[in-house]
């Protein structure tokens, strides 16, 4: 594994008869994802592997990641009659990884920031199919308390609750997650609702066409819905209506919940409350952007990017308010990155192939931690 840097400069546009898209401001911030001066995210070390497993995110102080994998502990098959995945904490300075959960444990899924009082939601699935939902609160050294399962109620016939949708309102009170109807997934339209943390009732807000399916939808700080069909990314008021239309299959909404990033091909920098984005990184011809995450302090992101055919991957560190975009790692099996709390290193995993498959986790400290 060789790591590779590079400059890449960038522009993008809107539809649904949206302005062209704005520019940004420049500058000079290279520091690091917690805000301190000192470190720089486009120089880094060589990536350390730190042990095994799939990447879920990375705790609030940068001692541990996130991490799910099978365990011979707990046999019970999963999904499809795989190996089932257990939830883990792995110290980033070595040290025994421990299962997540408490009196819970093991906890499985997919783990979903942005609750009120430090609360996390753990949503897991198998394919595209919603199987359970757990709440919790986070420690700030990764450990999560008070599990509780929540059982949505009220879904309408015919209707499945999409896993992949699930995320927090602005006030951290209550869930956000995407309806579909499971016969229709490209016609009859999806509806977004709210999943109330108390009684797990599950409340229409509004519809949204599918295009190809709902997959995402979050809301800014200034109660502007967001919700991706994996065509297009739309803000929507309260009653659904569209305010503006951006290209891109996918978002991220930063920490403070004021701005977001749009990705697919290129990425933009939206900001709540303007129907006009700023490109932050240019289509390269044959990739796309499969993920991005914000640094803890929204002043930088890390992101991946495949080429369509042959499917390497290539994992990248943009700050925003220059635009520079650094390569970390090229032309293998990657994904998953993540910041750590701290700000001060990048996380990710490297896929492995026959006859273990085998997903290994590295670790790659910025210059000034």
């Amino acid at each position: 594994m060789t790591p590779r840097r590079v400059l890449v400069l960038l522009t993008a546009c809107l539809i649904l008869a949206v302005p062209a898209c704005g520019g940004g401001s420049e500058g000079s911030n290279g520091g690091g994802g917690n805000g301190n001066p000192q470190v720089d995210i486009h120089e880094f070390g060589t990536p350390q592997e730190i042990g095994t497993g799939l990447l879920d995110g990375a705790s609030r102080d940068g001692s541990a990641v996130y991490v799910e994998d099978p365990d011979p502990q707990f046999p019970e098959p999963g999904c499809e009659g795989q190996p089932e995945s257990v939830m883990f904490r792995l110290p980033v300075e070595g040290g025994e990884r421990e299962v997540v959960g408490g009196d819970q444990a093991p906890l499985r899924g997919m783990l979903v920031r942005g609750g009120s009082e430090d609360r996390v939601a753990v949503v897991a699935g198998c394919e595209s199919f919603f199987t359970d939902l757990f709440l919790a609160s986070e420690t700030e050294d990764g450990r999560l308390t008070d599990v509780t399962r929540l059982t949505p109620a009220g879904i309408p016939d015919d209707f499945l609750l999409n896993p992949l949708s699930v995320s927090w309102d602005r006030d951290g009170d209550n869930l956000l997650a995407a309806l579909q109807h499971q016969n229709a997934p490209d016609g009859d339209p999806s509806q977004i609702v709210t999943i109330d943390t108390q009684s797990g009732q599950v409340t229409r807000l509004f519809d949204a066409e599918q295009g190809t399916g709902v997959f995402r939808v979050g809301q800014l700080e200034d109660g502007t819905y967001v919700v991706s069909t994996n065509l297009v990314v739309t803000y929507r008021d309260e009653q659904g209506v569209v305010k503006a239309g951006f290209q891109g299959k996918d978002f991220e909404i930063a920490p403070d919940r004021e701005s977001l990033v749009i990705f697919g091909r290129n990425v933009f920098l939206g900001t709540q409350g303007e129907t006009r984005a700023t490109e932050i990184l240019a289509e390269q011809e044959g990739r796309e952007i499969s993920s991005v995450q914000f640094a803890p302090d929204g002043e930088a992101i890390v992101l991946t990017r495949y080429l369509l055919e042959g499917g390497q991957v290539e994992v990248g560190v943009a700050s925003l308010e220059d635009k520079k975009f650094t390569s970390v790692v090229t032309g293998g099996q990657y994904g998953r990155p993540y910041f750590t709390g701290d700000g001060e290193a990048l996380v990710f995993n490297e896929f492995g192939g026959e006859p273990d498959f085998t997903s290994r986790v590295y670790l790659t400290r910025f210059e000034g931690a």
